[in-house]
């Protein structure tokens, strides 16, 4: 299975590399970054990045167009046979190779368990499959079909992209691996950025 590893990125010059580092090469047919107008260092430490793994594709906006603009940017670009989005700002742990080794084409999305670095676990289970939307997953690319990360005040964009998912009624695996570390809670994090410009 090809699968892309997708992330939106914006000022993330303190995690980046640590986040790209995560990811197991092996496993990665493409890495799609989306740069969102940052101000800081995080598209010249891509570029470098990029000289050494070119397997890493660079879509960059000049200006800030906010999170959910950059997700949907980076799925359109997706080729791979499945997505797995990854935060900037996060990183997976080493669990990770066993869930992937795991995504063998039998069903639309492969679930795993998230890291909060303040050491609470979220368990994804088909109790909490709408109401814990998040970097959970990894999708078959081609069951995405017009489901979007939306722009609103009152909820992250991921809420809307994970009820259009479900809506459909994947055929899901849980995986139980605890294979995410979520940076959370900290200020201006990509959870927070759907906000940007909406105030």
């Amino acid at each position: 299975m090809k699968i892309s590893f997708l992330s939106p990125a914006y000022n993330s010059e303190e995690w980046i590399l640590t986040m790209l580092e995560s990811i197991p090469k092996e496993y990665a047919y493409e890495i799609i970054v989306c740069d969102d107008g940052s101000t800081d260092n995080t598209l010249a430490l891509l570029e470098d990045y990029q000289k050494s793994w070119p397997a890493l594709k660079i879509i960059n906006h000049p200006t800030n167009l906010g999170a959910s603009v950059a997700y949907n940017r980076c799925i359109a670009e997706a080729t791979g046979d499945y997505i797995a989005i990854i935060d900037s700002d996060d990183h997976y742990l080493p669990a990770i190779r066993s869930v992937l080794s795991q995504v063998d084409g039998q069903f639309d999305v492969y679930y795993y368990n998230m890291l909060t670095k303040a050491g609470y676990a979220f368990i994804k289970d088909e109790s909490n499959r709408y109401t814990l939307p998040g970097q959970f997953k990894i999708i078959r690319r081609s069951f995405i079909g017009d489901a979007t990360f939306t722009i609103r005040k009152d909820i992250a964009g991921d809420w809307d992209f994970n009820c259009a998912l479900m809506d459909k009624n994947p055929t899901s695996k849980y995986t139980n691996e605890l294979a995410y570390w979520y940076n959370f809670p900290r200020e201006n994090s990509e959870y927070d950025l759907h906000r940007r410009g909406l105030k």
